[in-house]
């Protein structure tokens, strides 16, 4: 194929990927990956966490393992998948007590709301089990909004909230059905009951499909979730190793503001007054820069972009030095509990790996922080001291445990998750029509297709074939 130069804008998993993809796909050309920050990873970042581990995550930890594409690409990195561990489960933190995690629901919404006891009152649990059938819409629809009308508020609150909110982290009432739980759109369009909807698509995937909630599966069923050694993060590193390899370049430090389009193909202008040249752009940076980027060529593309709503959030992750084994993998905490944390995963009991590679009596835990539409002064005007102070009391006071933490430390996401509220689908779909006849234009990332790695590398590596079909 035609030699061709191109210009990726963002160095995560999404600008790689393309990158990657794009050299594959037209070996020899010319691919350069700028990169605002002075690393690469995006969303994807590791930490020796204080010398206690040659690499840890303190970013995304892991990816779905039913969907091939994040497995795909690890193997043809020669990158070998590892597991979570069955031993252990999540939990929710309710009425000030650990509940374990319902069996039976699609992401919390049960096919019997029996499955809720001890999580949910016996009238709240009667609540949803007399499911109020509402009259059939079109298009999409708050998830939370339809959920609480049709089965009661409490269902979402505490149950649905920290488990699709906690995806994202949003709040369920903000959020797309289509994009979260697409398999109730059918009892949302046709008026049909949620609960027997629930009933009939649990049946039809069974647990051995990822159906449930992770946790909850049983231990013969395939994983729901993969890493690497060393934390996901890995596959980013190996991904760039492998983009100069092929003869690509990564620039840091370069922030594009301007990717302008001309008779003779796109200049792209950067910050510091520096400009690139390119047959092909790729566009791999949250809807907020990209909106930026693309205000001069796809001006009806970039007010879409702009519009779309972004959650910010921290990781405090603390390696302990344990008074007691820990039990389990990890808790959720609905909004409803007003806690300072939302989540914690107890990460070495999670994965294996990492638990191998700590001296006994030590573990790392990883606590999280931020919701969308936090007040500013309820998290992130506070220093990292402070930050990680309060959130490692909150957990000690929440799991009723004296252990020691020997090293805490905060990783802050600005503005990093997208929040697919309803019609998100469709306002993508209008974005891609809007770029579609612009000529060597692509845009990838968590905001397209879904915030997961999967979606993803599937969009980065699509929208390249997409734009050699038409190179």
């Amino acid at each position: 194929m035609t030699e061709r130069r191109a210009v990726v804008i963002g160095a995560g998993i999404s600008g790689l990927t393309a990158a990657y993809e794009y050299l594959r796909l037209r070996p020899g050309s010319s691919v350069t990956v700028y990169e605002a920050s002075d690393r690469v990873g995006g969303l994807l970042k590791s930490s020796t966490l204080g010398g206690a581990v040659e690499s840890a995550d303190v970013g995304a930890e892991a990816s779905l393992y039913l969907r091939p594409e994040t497995r795909g690409l690890a193997e043809d990195l020669g990158l070998e998948a590892v597991y979570p561990s069955r031993e252990h489960s999540s939990q929710l933190f309710v009425g000030g007590r650990m509940q374990a995690m319902p069996k039976g629901t699609l992401m919390g919404v049960p096919g019997d709301p029996r499955a809720l006891k001890g999580i949910l009152s016996s009238e709240q649990i009667a609540r949803a089990e007399d499911e109020q059938l509402t009259p059939a819409g079109s298009g999409d629809v708050s998830i939370g909004d339809f959920v609480a009308a049709r089965l009661g508020e409490a269902v979402v609150d505490t149950v649905l909230d920290p488990l699709i909110g906690g995806v994202y982290s949003g709040r369920c009432r903000d959020l797309s059905m289509q994009a979260t739980v697409p398999a109730l759109l059918d009892a949302y369009r046709t008026g049909a009951s949620v609960l027997e909807t629930v009933r009939t698509t649990l049946a039809a995937r069974t647990a051995a499909a990822g159906a449930n909630v992770p946790g909850t599966q049983e231990k013969a069923a395939p994983p729901v979730f993969m890493t690497l050694r060393g934390g996901i993060s890995v596959l980013v590193s190996a991904l760039a190793d492998e983009v100069r390899s092929c003869g690509g370049q990564i620039v840091t430090s370069a922030r594009a503001v301007s990717a302008q389009r001309g008779d003779d193909g796109w200049r792209v202008l950067f910050a510091d007054g520096g400009q690139a040249l390119a047959d092909d752009v790729i566009i791999a940076v949250p809807a907020y820069a990209a909106a930026e980027i693309l205000r001069a060529a796809a001006p009806q593309a970039a007010q879409l972009l702009a519009d779309v709503p972004y959650a910010s959030c921290a990781v405090i992750t603390a390696v302990i030095d344990l008074a007691e084994p820990l039990s389990g993998s990890g808790f959720l905490i609905p909004p409803t509990e007003n806690r300072f944390i939302k989540a914690s995963t107890y990460a070495s009991n999670k994965w294996p790996w990492l638990d191998a590679v700590l001296p006994d009596g030590r573990a790392v835990v990883r606590m999280s922080v931020g919701r969308y539409g936090d007040a500013p002064d309820a998290w992130a005007q506070l220093d990292d001291a402070e930050l990680a102070s309060r959130a490692w009391d909150d957990w000690l006071s929440i799991t009723g445990r004296n252990d020691i933490a020997a090293h805490l430390e905060v990783q802050r996401w600005q503005d990093s998750l997208p929040q697919f509220t309803p019609g998100h689908f469709d306002r993508v779909a209008d974005i891609d029509r809007a770029t579609s006849e612009t000529p060597g234009l692509a845009l990838v990332g968590n905001v397209y297709e879904g915030v997961g790695l999967p979606a993803c590398i599937s969009r980065a590596q699509n929208e390249i074939h997409r734009i050699g079909e038409k190179g």
